[in-house]
This record gives C-alpha cells, structure tokens and sequence, in this order.
C-alpha cells in the first residue's frame, strides 16, 4: 500500500536516466516544483532543449551521476541498465521509479491538478493510466464549474 505524501522538491536533485517521450511527461510535471532536474541519456528528444533550468548530460548511465540524487527516474528503454540503476539506487538509500517495473517504485506519478490554494493528486498504484486520467479530467472540469 502507498501512502500519498505531497512533498516539497525545491532545490532537491531529481536525475533522469531517459529522455523520450515519457520522460519529457515526467520533467513537465516536475518543472514547476523548482528541482535540480539533471537528464542523463545518450540520445535525447529535441524538446527537451526548450525547457529553461534543466541540466541535460548526454551520456549513458554511470553510477556516479547517483551522487547527490534525491529522487531517481529510470525511463530508459533498457531493463538491464534499469534494473542495475534500482539495484545502485537501493544500495545508497535513493528513492527511485524504474517505469517500466511498478514493483521497482518507491513511488508513483500521479495525476496532478494545480490550483491557487490546493493541489489535488490522483495515483492509480502503477495500474490503470487512463482511469487516472479520466478522473482527473472530471475533477478539473467539476472545479472549473466551480469557479
């Protein structure tokens, strides 16, 4: 059972091991939360140079780009390197996501909707990516109305 936790990441170092299309959703959830986000992949998606105040790495993974890491994504399209990046993540205490595993997450991506006062965050557990969507599609449409 995870424990939903609306956590602070300001000034906090997220590494990104990945840069396609999956992880640009990641980086664009997180940009806003005033994170070191560092990107880290030998190949990386053209978008990814038009977001301000990223670090962008072009190279493959190594060990030592975990330093300092508060949260680590692995979103490469190689089980093995991920599965060595959430064995070196374990081993120093890293609170890690490896996307393509739900049963090597410390944590999940939620639906998020951003609001003046409050922030409302759905997490379908790993599962279920268009329920997640759905509801908060409904849920930012009911507080739309509202207002």
């Amino acid at each position: 059972m995870y424990f939903p936790l609306f956590i602070n990441l300001e000034n906090k170092n997220i590494v990104i091991f990945g840069a396609g299309k999956i992880a640009l959703r990641r980086v664009n959830s997180l940009i806003n939360t005033k994170a070191n986000i560092t990107i880290i992949a030998p190949d990386v998606l053209e978008e990814f140079y038009h977001i301000k105040n990223i670090n962008i790495i072009k190279d493959l993974y190594n060990k030592k780009y975990l330093k300092d890491a508060f949260i680590v994504l692995a979103i490469t399209n190689d089980k093995n390197i991920n599965d060595k990046i959430y064995l070196d993540c374990k081993e120093k205490n890293i609170i890690v996501n490896i996307a393509s595993d739900k049963e090597k997450c410390d944590f999940f991506f939620p639906g998020v909707i951003y609001k003046d006062d409050y922030t409302v965050g759905i997490c379908g557990n790993g599962t279920n990516h268009s329920l997640v969507k759905n509801t908060i599609d409904k849920i930012r449409n009911f507080l739309n109305k509202k207002e």
